[in-house]
């Protein structure tokens, strides 16, 4: 751990001072663009232009002293053309020259000695021989020559030629600063390059060492271990994170390799057919456990002939916590109750790790690996008992039913069909929860317009269902008050019920007690299958029981048994059941609703059937560890 601190630290000092240097570079490379830039600009705006524009103001002044010379040789007015045009273009020349080297002292004090040598040459040789030209004394005007016009003309060219080479020179000098500009940008911009791929090299040379080789081991351990070689151990190198998930990995390796020694004892018991089986059944059935504040209750009706994946477990956490498992598997079976027997292990196992249950199936189905066709569903909860918290995760299982008990006595309570925020949405119509008043009963419910409710009293359920829905000898009307109602006389004793959507009103009877009701607690995931595994594909609602709440979890074999009419006795029938008396035990709730299913469809069951009542009954306290 020394060294992964020193490796740290060393890399945050090396990223610091390579940062440093490629700023202090891609400054120097900013400043070299900026002077290559101003180098160009001075060349190609200035300098360029005031060489071009001093050639054409020699050439100015040789036309003019050409024109001269061959008036006076010739004493032809003509040839004094070129002379009187050079008049307007030479100032032109000489303002733009100005302007060109404004910002060269130097040279400007160049154009003003050209300007000062080509008054002195028009005002002592061209003006004065023109005139004399002019008045006809062609000798004088010979003489003006002579005496002193080649002489002056050529110092006005020898000042012409020296600005000219003073802007050769400066021309060079800019030449030279934006070469060593581009030098310098280039240099920089290299440098900053090699910097960063120093840095880069170096950064993956370290994490090499301190990441990836880490990673590599432990992918290595893993695979040896998913390969079947169980005893390899986990190396816990590299960084805290890593040594971190190691040691969770090589304890999860712990517990597989214990799960794996019991599939491998369960698979040799299945080599005694009959024998076997009743074995694994045996290691179906779910632990006995006693927690304070809650009653757990199961109960599997076995289905006739082959062995079936149902199960139901409950076991207590090392928090003090309870963790409850209801599943079923694809298939019958030996080899369906095999894969229960691996999910019921690896689902006790993840929870017993504290994870989540939505993370435990998560890691139950990445842990099962290839499963060809067989697949399972599964409802696990974490219940605290202290608080009455309930973790639930649910694969692609039927929706459980959480009954919310009358405890209290008071006025008649509202009935009917209210909206709950529980689990998903159940169908079209989203989530629902049936209500009922304490002592009523509710016939059916559906997805449609919701429930309807009893608001007479007895033991039998009414058959009945949604408003809207055909119900065989009866109709449906509304009443006075606008309240849609089922008249039926169907299994009623011959009594006539009033049915409907709305609360006791006039005319009703009132019941006392809080009202009951069933929340149905969609499923959170897809089923547990390596087909439809991803992450994150299973997450966890969060619910709380209050003292005296039931929460009723099934498989599907209690609600699709059929009648010889082919009729599934349904969640409908099974929620009617749940609030015939909400008042009863958690123990009696379960036996009757098995009864209510056995009487819908007598004889031995083709699927088992299965569920499961967590009842709390009262506050306790989380004892202190």
């Amino acid at each position: 751990m020394a060294e992964t601190a020193g490796l740290r630290s060393g890399i945050r000092v090396l990223v610091t001072i390579s940062t440093i240097a490629v700023a202090v570079m891609l400054a120097l490379a900013v400043f070299a663009a900026l002077r290559a830039n101003s180098a160009a600009a001075e060349r190609g705006e200035r300098l360029d232009p005031a060489a071009t524009t001093t050639a054409l103001l020699l050439a100015d002044f040789v036309d003019q002293e050409s024109a001269v010379r061959g008036y006076l040789i010739t004493e032809e007015p003509s040839f004094l053309g070129p002379y009187n045009e050079s008049d307007r273009t030479i100032p032109q020349q000489m303002n733009r020259l100005q302007q060109l080297l404004a910002e060269f002292p130097d040279l400007v004090e160049g154009t003003v000695e050209i300007e000062a040598a080509y008054q002195a040459w028009r005002s002592d040789v061209a003006e004065p021989e023109v005139a004399a030209m002019e008045d006809g004394d062609v000798q004088a005007a010979r003489k003006i020559e002579k005496a002193g016009g080649r002489v002056r003309f050529n110092e006005l060219r020898g000042r012409v030629a020296d600005l000219g080479v003073a802007i050769d020179n400066e021309q060079t000098a800019a030449s030279g600063r934006l070469e060593s500009a581009a030098v310098l940008l280039l240099s920089s911009l290299a440098s900053a390059a090699f910097v960063i791929l120093g840095v880069v090299l170096t950064v993956l040379t370290v994490l090499r060492r301190w990441l990836l080789r880490p990673i590599d081991a432990l992918r290595r351990a893993v695979n040896a271990v998913a390969a079947g070689r169980y005893d390899t151990r986990i190396p816990e190198v590299g960084p805290t994170e890593i040594v971190e998930l190691a040691g969770n990995i090589e304890a999860m390796r712990a517990q597989l390799v214990r799960l794996v020694r019991q599939n491998e004892r369960s698979w040799e018991a299945l080599a005694q057919q009959g024998p076997a089986v009743v074995a694994l059944r045996d290691a179906l059935t779910p632990s006995v456990l006693r927690a304070p504040g809650l009653v757990l209750r199961g109960r599997v009706d076995p289905a006739q002939g082959e062995l079936a994946g149902d199960w139901y477990d409950s076991f207590e956490l090392p928090d003090g916590r309870v963790g409850i498992v209801v599943g079923d598997v694809s298939g019958h079976g030996a080899v369906a109750g095999v894969f229960a027997l691996r999910l019921k292990q690896l689902l006790d196992a993840a929870l017993t790790r504290g994870a989540d249950p939505g993370q435990a199936i998560e890691w139950v189905v990445d842990s099962l690996g290839e499963t060809d066709e067989m697949f399972a569903t599964a409802v696990v909860a974490v219940v605290d008992p202290a608080s009455g918290e309930v973790r639930l995760a649910n694969a692609g299982h039927p929706d459980a039913l959480l009954l919310r008990r009358p405890c209290r006595a008071g006025p008649a309570a509202e009935v009917g069909v209210a909206a709950s925020g529980v689990g998903e949405p159940a169908g079209p119509a989203g989530p629902r929860t049936v209500v009922a008043a304490a002592g009523s009963f509710v016939a059916g419910a559906g997805a449609g317009a919701g429930a309807v409710v009893g608001s007479g009293s007895g033991s039998g359920a009414v058959a009945g269902a949604v408003v809207g829905e055909t119900i065989e000898g009866e109709a449906v009307e509304r009443d006075p008050a606008g309240t849609d109602v089922v008249r039926t006389d169907a299994d009623s004793g011959g009594q006539t019920w009033e049915l409907g959507l709305q609360g006791a009103g006039p005319g009703r009877p009132q019941v006392a007690g809080r009202r009951a009701e069933v929340a149905w607690l969609a499923a959170t995931g897809p089923i547990m299958s390596n087909l439809v595994a991803a992450d994150g594909a299973w997450h966890t609602d969060v619910l709380r029981l209050e003292p005296g709440d039931v929460l009723f979890v099934y498989t599907d074999g209690l609600v699709e048994a059929r009648n010889a009419a082919h009729q599934q006795f349904g969640v409908d029938r099974l929620v009617a059941e749940l609030l015939r008396d909400p008042r009863r035990a958690p123990a009696e709730l379960l036996d009757d609703a098995f009864e209510a299913v056995r009487r819908h469809a007598p004889g031995r069951p083709s699927d088992d059937r299965t569920a499961i009542v967590v009842a709390r009954t009262a506050e306790v306290s989380r004892p202190r560890s």
